[in-house]
């Protein structure tokens, strides 16, 4: 028997990555594992941000050296759900700081003379899932009220839009938007490549509502933003507001095989040997 060591796809990044190889919700990490049995290992690295994830990285980055070490032929980096997320304590990477992190993995891996070949896919970060407002007990529908009465609740509610949650999910949206950004300025070395998750995943959960493109770019309508003027994302798209269910990561999937074997044809599993 070949005692040859696999090349290897090292997926890079925190819990939504490490939970996508559970079988349970079958993400992209579950799938590349099945789709490239006996062709490539496939491995999980990664902690909770950009910034407190750097040891990981620069551990990954030494065991290249190894002689022993098989080659890396993919590195995908997908982080920012919690450097992006302004709910809970400690979590939170600003936005230029972490634009550097990532430019830095990005320069690190590409400037090695032991990963020549190395492609990169940068994932942006997904939206969350904020739950439909609820109407409390003894309230009414705002449709039953004249224009005068519904003014007055909706001051006296306050801005939907300066709580926490509507601004994370904004706050992943332009976390979104720089790692594209950042995955374009480095398209011309033929080694890198972003997918844009967020707006893959919303432009499925717009499907799924029946509405169409013109909410596309609603900021008051996007799924699971949490206004009245928009809808969450359905079951089996989140466990919770912000990990990944099984239809999630089914879109991520479908997405990262796509931009793989459309940008790097060699690395579809019948062009590599066992």
């Amino acid at each position: 028997m070949s005692s040859k060591k696999l090349p290897q796809f090292v997926l890079f990044g925190d819990s939504l990555t490490e939970w996508s190889f559970e079988e349970e919700t079958q993400g992209f990490g579950w799938y590349l594992k099945s789709w490239y049995e006996g062709k490539v290992e496939i491995i999980n690295e990664g902690d909770y941000t950009s910034q407190n994830i750097k040891r990981e990285f620069q551990a990954m980055i030494e065991k290249t050296t190894d002689p022993d070490t098989p080659s890396v032929l993919l590195v995908t980096i997908f982080l920012g759900a919690n450097d992006a997320c302004l709910i809970g304590d400690g979590e939170y990477v600003a936005l230029p700081k972490f634009e550097a992190n990532i430019r830095e993995f990005v320069e690190t891996i590409l400037i090695q003379d032991n990963l020549p070949d190395t492609k990169i896919v940068l994932i942006t970060p997904p939206p969350i899932n904020i739950p439909d407002p609820v109407l409390e007990d003894g309230e009414v529908d705002d449709m039953d009220l004249g224009p005068t009465m519904m003014a007055a609740m909706e001051a006296a509610r306050g801005d939907p839009k300066a709580e926490r949650g509507y601004r994370t999910y904004l706050s992943k949206k332009r976390y979104a938007e720089k790692i594209m950004q950042i995955a374009n300025e480095y398209e011309e070395t033929g080694r890198v490549a972003g997918l844009d998750y967020w707006r893959k995943l919303v432009d499925a959960g717009l499907e799924d509502q029946g509405r169409g493109a013109e909410d596309r770019y609603d900021e008051e309508r996007l799924p699971g933003c949490g206004l009245k003027t928009a809808k969450q994302f359905r079951k089996g798209y989140f466990t919770d507001g912000l990990h990944l269910d099984a239809l999630a990561y089914q879109v991520l999937s479908k997405a990262l095989l796509e931009l793989m074997l459309t940008r790097w044809p060699d690395l579809a599993p019948d062009r590599l040997s066992a």
